[in-house]
């Protein structure tokens, strides 16, 4: 089985970056894998004592020849997080056929990399596939439920992989937003896993709310393709404590948990979304009334207006 290699972004969270290489280091695999660090610049001369300790840590692991290979990008500019992983990844690709992904405040277990890169086996070729996380964000499952993995309409950026060619046809400029913001069943049927998604493709679409992974979750939408989810989460996120770019919401209702797989996994060869799993993920997105008509609102505002 050929390893997909591990693409990381940091910024400048020095503690957060050790705890993520020490998980990564300690992953099965981790001596056959290549590793490519992307190193944002500095916004403001703030940053560079932090940015500057975050360089000393990312070099410290290369030295320690842990990994096959490390090979660390440092930018002089601040990219943001959204133009650094696409121009990153998109840069890895021109190498490969499929990467992992992770962020500088992803805790992994130390079977990450193995089932990440059984699942890119599995399922490659199959076209209801767009890509695979490494995170469950719900912290029960259905206890009848015996598969080590579960399928999705919504994408999830936390530990995330998958392949050159979903990847390299993606619509950053996300054409198809015209006629989604004026249909309420493309609409409904986006936010069937969470009423956040649509919100917050409006907001990008509108406000430039600089997250390339809504645009990316629209494009799999928009094409049919699914995610792949864990049966058990395979990361914990350290990130939901202000540092990062993105956060928000009540993080207590999420995850917070990893635990190691039984293999051989059992992997399903049907696609099927399970309606229970599906149901579960709204309820934990956003399924209240108020969202809803939140919803319905910015609809007719869209309508009206643009």
């Amino acid at each position: 089985m050929k390893l997909a290699p591990v693409v990381l972004f940091t910024f400048n969270r020095p503690k957060h970056t050790a705890e993520t290489l020490n998980a990564l280091a300690a992953n099965q695999l981790v001596a056959e894998t290549n590793l490519y660090i992307f190193s944002d610049g500095p916004r403001n001369t703030k940053d560079f004592a932090k940015i500057k300790e975050v360089r000393t840590l990312l070099h410290a692991m290369k030295a320690q020849s842990i990994f096959k290979n490390v090979i660390i990008f440092e930018s002089k500019e601040n990219k943001g997080l959204a133009n650094s992983v696409i121009s990153g990844v998109s840069q890895v690709f021109s190498e490969y056929n499929s990467v992992i992904v992770l962020e500088d405040d992803l805790v992994t277990s130390n079977d990450y990399l193995k089932f990440m890169n059984i699942c890119l086996h599995k399922y490659e070729g199959n076209d209801k596939i767009g890509c695979f996380t490494g995170y469950n964000p719900l912290k029960k499952m259905p206890t009848d439920y015996n598969q080590d993995v579960y399928f999705s309409t919504r994408t999830n950026s936390l530990g995330w992989a998958t392949w050159k060619n979903i990847w390299n046809n993606v619509d950053w400029e996300a054409r198809a937003y015209n006629r989604f913001k004026k249909s309420f069943k493309q609409r409904k049927s986006f936010n069937a896993t969470g009423y956040d998604r649509a919100k917050r493709l409006d907001l990008q679409m509108q406000k430039d709310a600089k997250s390339w992974s809504i645009l990316f979750g629209f494009d799999n939408f928009i094409n049919n393709k699914y995610t792949v989810y864990p049966k058990d989460s395979k990361l914990i996120h350290i990130g939901w404590d202000g540092t990062g770019t993105h956060y928000g919401g009540d993080i207590d209702k999420f995850n917070d948990k990893y635990k190691i797989s039984k293999y051989p996994l059992k992997l399903p060869n049907e696609i099927v979304l399970e309606k229970g799993l599906i149901k579960l993920q709204r309820k934990l997105f956003g399924d209240g009334f108020i969202i809803k008509v939140k919803d319905v609102l910015i609809f007719i505002k869209n309508f009206l207006i643009h």
